[in-house]
């Protein structure tokens, strides 16, 4: 994990380690990369390494907070929130960053990018927590976050897969339609409950 603080010298090496680190799996693989290569990429010595981050996983996990934490704002700017509103956000999101999840994908690094972003689920509930049209127990919930986040994540996947063969709008119908699907399905599970 990155040492965080304030101090804008700090902040500016940690940026450059972390492009330092994004430039060197275009050019090789992730688990290729050596410290001491990120180190002079960003012109900065190993100590300096060092001082903000304990390992290159650590730099990867700067770059995968700051993602997070942008998309997180884009959320938070979301009015009248539906499953297809945070589907288009989302994809719009990752569509900005298609250059890094192909890096991610080709170096097998999807599940830590999905692992972080599970990290902000409870975030992410808290900025959508009352904009649906149907709303799950608190109880469930850590499951529910769950389940969206990995189904968005794995569609995603297969899209980059597929080498973007299908249409952004594609994507959307998709997300919407599972939505649909899931929510009719439980609404059919209560009507059947009711009536037993």
């Amino acid at each position: 994990m990155a040492h965080t603080g304030n101090n804008p010298s700090a902040i500016r090496s940690q940026g450059w380690l972390v492009e330092a680190l994004l430039s060197l799996m275009a050019e090789k693989p992730y688990r290729k990369i050596t410290i001491k290569e990120i180190a002079e990429k960003a012109e900065l010595d190993r100590s300096t390494f060092y001082r903000h981050f304990t390992s290159k996983e650590a730099v990867l996990e700067r770059h995968l907070d700051q993602l997070a934490q942008e998309y997180l704002q884009r959320l938070d700017t979301g009015e009248n929130m539906d499953m297809g509103k945070v589907a288009k956000i989302f994809i719009a999101f990752w569509i900005e960053h298609l250059d890094f999840i192909r890096l991610a994908r080709a170096n097998d690094l999807d599940s830590l990018l999905l692992k972080t972003f599970n990290k902000h689920l409870p975030s992410i509930h808290r900025l959508t927590k009352g904009q649906f049209a149907y709303s799950i127990s608190e109880e469930h919930m850590e499951f529910a976050l769950a389940f969206n986040a990995g189904g968005m994540w794995n569609i995603l996947m297969k899209w980059v897969d597929s080498d973007f063969e299908h249409t952004y709008e594609d994507l959307i119908k998709a997300f919407e339609e599972i939505s649909r699907f899931n929510f009719f399905r439980q609404e059919d599970i209560n009507e059947r409950l009711l009536e037993q």
